[in-house]
């Protein structure tokens, strides 16, 4: 019997295709003031005027906006939660433009030249990018988390600071400590508790915690207890769906020897269809869908050996 899964690998759903979105106009053509932009805040800091912030608006233009919308479906890059019919979301810059809280020995100015780079941009939600004071699970105080200027290096000497560095960003990328959401595979540094919704920094083939799982749980503030507790629902929900599977393939298989075609249909159609209920948790617009294909990819390969 086939239930119409996708049998290929899908896309992790906190990673995210570029490709999937062309790059707004505004930032690519050379006449738009996205270029001219970054031209002009190579010359503002190229005269070493480091007190004096460049004033960057592009980004924040209605036609990247609403390609970052498209692009992340509507959910928060790091967190995967909707949050547009409350806010309407932060454009990101994953390397921060104006500052780097980690950067010795001067904070500003911050990678001035990425500010309208399209490969740098990314939909926030608030709670995720912004500097606020956050309960966490398993914790007594809270604390103030997010992510903001934040941009850690495992090297702190291999941070690139100009413009016209030979390699760009390049060098610097083997020493990032941040998860980035359009070049990562999140399924090899973080994963779930299947009973609780909390998010772990995986373990690799040593036992040694993934330091970028670890870094970006904590940057991007991903076990804040209403974020946890949002996970644990849909979870519930996950497993409740589950157990419907459950309960059909065993009607199915306890009729396998029935001659009566017609409730073997009947049984048959419901096996498939609390099948499709169970894959639309899998859905790019989906929450949290991270955390539903690994519950749900683990469920399909033991009981049907299908992999996602």
């Amino acid at each position: 019997m086939e239930f119409n899964f996708n049998r290929k690998k899908l896309a992790y759903m906190i990673f995210v295709d570029r490709n999937d979105v062309s790059i707004p106009d505004i930032l690519s053509n050379p006449k738009k003031n996205g270029p001219k932009e970054t031209l002009k805040a190579i010359s503002h800091y190229s005269k070493r005027n480091i007190s004096k912030a460049y004033n960057f608006t592009v980004y924040r233009s209605p036609e990247v906006k609403d390609s970052l919308i498209k692009l992340f479906k509507g959910k928060c890059a790091y967190c995967e939660s909707t949050f547009l019919h409350v806010y309407s979301g932060d454009v990101e810059h994953f390397r921060p433009k104006g500052e780097i809280e980690e950067a010795v020995p001067n904070t500003k100015p911050g990678y001035y030249w990425l500010a309208a780079d399209w490969a740098n941009l990314l939909l926030s939600c608030r709670n995720c990018n912004q500097k606020l004071t956050h309960s966490i699970h398993g914790e007594v105080d809270k604390i103030t988390m997010g992510k903001m200027n934040q941009f850690p290096l495992s090297n702190e000497s291999r941070r690139i600071r100009i413009h016209d560095h030979p390699t760009n960003i390049d060098s610097e990328e083997d020493y990032r400590l941040l998860l980035n959401p359009c070049i990562d595979n999140p399924e090899e540094h973080l994963e779930y508790d299947d009973t609780s919704g909390v998010i772990k920094p995986k373990k690799n083939i040593h036992g040694v915690y993934s330091i970028k799982g670890v870094t970006s749980i904590k940057v991007y503030v991903l076990q804040r207890v209403p974020l946890v507790l949002s996970r644990e629902k849909l979870l519930i929900d996950i497993q409740a769906q589950i157990q419907r599977v459950k309960e059909a393939v065993i009607n199915y298989n306890d009729n396998l020897k029935n001659i009566d075609s017609a409730k073997m249909f009947y049984l048959e159609k419901i096996l498939k269809r609390e099948l499709e209920r169970l894959k639309k948790f899998i859905s790019p617009q989906e929450q949290y869908v991270g955390m539903a294909r690994q519950v749900i990819g683990d469920f399909l390969f033991l009981n049907f050996g299908i992999a996602i």
